[in-house]
C-alpha cells in the first residue's frame, strides 16, 4: 500500500546550525507552485520573518490535485526566503483514490483533507524541539485537526494558528458538510493553539462570539502586508489613456455595477472624459456582469476585460495602473482585510474603494483614500472624480498617509509575528 510521499527540497544553510530560538516551521498547504489565493498572503507573511534573522522551514502539500492550478512565478521568491521544504502527499487507498477523483467528495472539507495522516507523520518525524513554534496558515482548515493530534502526542509544541477567514461562522459558507466539519473541529483547535491569529479584528470577534471569553487573550490580530521586493524596480508606466484597474474575481453580489453608474454620472459632468478612460478587469469575470445596460452605455472600448495573469504579472499591472478600484459585494459588513488590498498597497497607486462598513473600509478610511459605498452611487462618482483631478492635476501630494501605508510591508508584519512567537505559554 502506498503509505504517502514525502518530498524534501534543501536551502542551505539551514538546519541545527541555526538556534533554535531563531528556527520556526511553517505547516501550510497553501505554498508555491500551488495557485490559491492565500498562497501569496502566506508567502509573503512568512517571509518577513527571515528579514528579521528566523530561519522558516515549511511542510508543505505537493501538487497533487487535479482541481488546483499551479502558478511557479513565486517559488524563486520561496527559495531566496524559506529554509527546508517538506512536500508531502495523499496516501491513494481507495478512499484516497475516491476522494481525488470526487469533486463533492474531495472538498469537504476541503481539498487537502487527504494529506491528514501523511502529515501527522511527517511532524512526527521531524526534530520538533528545535522549532521555536510550528506556524500554521489555514485557508485549507483541515491543516488544524493534525495539529489537534500533535498536540495531544507533543503537548510541549508551540503552536500559532493563523485563521486567513472566519471558520465555523463563515458567511460565505453554504455547504451543510463543511459547515458541519468546521463547527465540530472549531473549539477543538481554539482550545489547543497556544496563539490565534486573525486578519482583522471583525474576524476575531466573530469567532469568539462562541468560546469562552478567556480565550480572548490568547488572540491576536496582524493584517495582510506586501513585500516591496516583488514589485518592478523600473518606473511607473506613462498610459495612453488614464487606467484604473480591477485585479481578482468578480462574482454574485460583488459586482461592478455600481462602479459603471458611477462612471455615467462622471462622464455626464466631464464629458471631455470620455475618450480618456480606460477600466480594466485583471481576472475572471462573468461576461453578463460586461453586457448590462449600463455597461454598454459607456463609451465603446472604455471597458476591457484581461483575463486571469500570474502573481507576478498582477503585482506589475497594479503598478502601472493610474487608479485601483477595490469592489467588495454590498453586504452589511465586511469582515475582511482581502490580501489583495494589501498588495494594492504596495503598488504605491491610488486607490479608489467601493466598500461596505467592515475590514477594507477601516483600512482605507486610516490611510486616507477615496471609498464608498457600495449603493452609493454618488458618493462612489465623487470619488472617481476626486481620483481623477488628482492624477490631472499633477498629483504634488501622497495620495495616502504614506507612513501608515508602509506599515503594511512584510518586515513590519514579521515583527508582530515575532512578539508572538518570543511571547512565554
Amino acid at each position: 500500500m502506498n503509505r504517502g510521499k514525502v518530498a524534501r527540497e534543501t536551502s542551505p544553510p539551514t538546519g541545527s546550525q541555526i538556534p533554535a530560538e531563531h528556527r520556526v516551521l511553517l505547516f501550510s498547504y497553501a505554498f508555491p507552485p500551488m495557485q490559491v489565493q492565500m498562497t501569496p498572503a502566506v508567502v509573503k507573511g512568512m517571509a518577513g520573518l527571515s528579514h528579521l534573522g528566523y530561519n522558516v522551514d515549511v511542510l508543505c502539500a505537493d501538487s497533487f490535485s487535479p482541481f488546483l492550478p499551479l502558478d511557479k512565478s513565486l517559488l524563486s521568491y520561496a527559495s531566496d526566503h524559506f529554509g527546508e521544504i517538506f512536500r508531502v502527499r495523499p496516501k491513494l487507498g481507495f478512499l484516497g483514490r475516491l476522494r481525488q477523483k470526487s469533486t463533492a467528495l474531495a472538498r469537504v472539507p476541503d481539498l487537502m483533507a487527504v494529506l491528514r495522516r501523511p502529515a501527522f507523520e511527517m511532524l512526527m518525524s521531524l526534530p520538533i524541539q528545535e522549532y521555536r513554534a510550528v506556524i500554521t496558515w489555514s485557508p485549507f482548515h483541515s491543516v488544524n485537526p493534525v495539529m489537534v493530534m500533535l498536540k495531544r502526542a507533543r503537548p510541549e509544541v508551540r503552536w500559532i494558528a493563523q485563521f486567513s477567514d472566519p471558520w465555523a461562522r463563515n458567511p460565505l459558507e453554504k455547504h451543510f458538510l463543511i459547515r458541519s466539519w468546521s463547527w465540530w473541529n472549531e473549539p477543538k483547535t481554539v482550545r489547543a493553539a497556544d496563539a490565534i491569529v486573525h486578519s482583522s479584528a471583525y474576524a476575531r470577534d466573530l469567532m469568539l462570539s462562541s468560546h469562552p471569553e478567556e480565550m480572548r487573550k490568547k488572540t491576536f490580530v496582524i493584517p495582510h502586508c506586501y513585500e516591496e521586493a516583488l514589485y518592478p524596480r523600473r518606473p511607473k508606466r506613462q498610459n495612453e489613456r488614464i487606467t484604473l484597474r480591477y485585479v481578482g474575481v468578480l462574482f454574485g453580489r460583488r459586482s461592478p455595477e455600481p462602479l459603471f453608474e458611477a462612471l455615467r454620472k462622471v462622464l455626464g459632468e466631464r464629458p471631455e472624459l470620455r475618450q480618456r478612460l480606460l477600466i480594466e478587469f485583471v481576472g475572471y469575470v462573468p461576461p453578463e456582469m460586461l453586457q448590462t445596460p449600463v455597461a454598454r452605455s459607456l463609451p465603446r472600448g472604455m471597458v476591457r476585460a484581461s483575463g486571469t495573469v500570474g502573481y507576478l504579472k498582477s503585482l506589475e499591472m497594479m503598478y502601472d495602473a493610474d487608479i485601483l478600484l477595490v469592489i467588495d459585494a454590498d453586504t452589511k459588513q465586511n469582515l475582511f482585510m482581502p490580501s489583495k488590498l494589501a498588495d494594492y498597497l504596495g503598488a504605491n497607486t491610488p486607490i479608489v474603494g467601493l466598500v461596505p462598513k467592515g475590514g477594507s473600509e477601516d483600512v482605507l478610511r486610516d490611510l486616507g483614500c477615496w471609498h464608498a459605498r457600495p449603493n452609493d452611487i454618488q458618493g462612489i462618482a465623487k470619488c472617481l472624480m476626486a481620483a481623477l483631478d488628482y492624477l490631472v492635476g499633477g498629483a504634488k501630494e501622497p495620495w495616502c498617509d504614506q507612513a501608515r501605508r508602509q506599515s503594511y510591508r512584510n518586515d513590519e508584519s514579521a515583527k508582530r509575528w515575532s512578539r508572538i512567537i518570543e511571547r512565554k505559554k
